[in-house]
């Protein structure tokens, strides 16, 4: 990490990284793998993770910025770095859209489920706000509360199955 990032404190929310964004300011991610930050408007949301572009004209309009893991924030130096940053927010952008396009809410709460938990790790997962998780891809955060249920109680039959093999 460069000497001129902002470094944030994981899981809890940024209100310093909010007046960047509401600035106009551009700021690229600068973290490990497992890392990202789910950046809230009023009607959606967006995750962005190493090297994608926060802030510019992209995030002059959120509320909330939400830390995944050691995330910390860099000025893009050149046009190159700025270019590149904005490719990878767009590759987020289009993930989270493939899930956002299946039809049915309790499908796309689940996938969306499954990938957060494997990308940013089961702790950091446990913490993540189902309001955010549920703006990421259009339900309600009721329906994140039941597929997390359901993932859970997916998750305990697999444990108890893989301990009573192991006996």
């Amino acid at each position: 990490m460069s000497s001129n990032a902002l470094t944030l404190h994981p899981i809890l929310p940024p209100t310093q990284v909010l007046s960047h964004l509401h600035s106009g300011q551009l700021l690229r991610i600068d973290a490990p793998r497992g890392s990202a930050m789910i950046i809230c408007h009023r009607h959606h949301a967006e995750i962005a993770g190493p090297g994608a572009a926060i802030g510019g004209v992209l995030d002059i309009d959120c509320y909330r910025a939400i830390p995944i893991g050691k995330v910390a924030l860099v000025y893009p130096e050149s046009a190159v770095e700025r270019r590149e940053a904005f490719l990878v927010r767009h590759q987020w952008i289009e993930s989270t859209q493939r899930v956002a396009n299946y039809p049915v809410p309790l499908q796309r709460a689940t996938i969306i489920l499954k990938m957060l938990r494997k990308y940013c790790g089961a702790e950091a997962f446990s913490y993540l706000p189902d309001d955010a998780i549920a703006q990421l891809v259009g339900v309600l955060p009721q329906t994140i509360v039941t597929a997390r249920k359901h993932l859970d109680r997916l998750t305990r039959k697999s444990v108890s199955r893989t301990s009573s093999i192991a006996v």
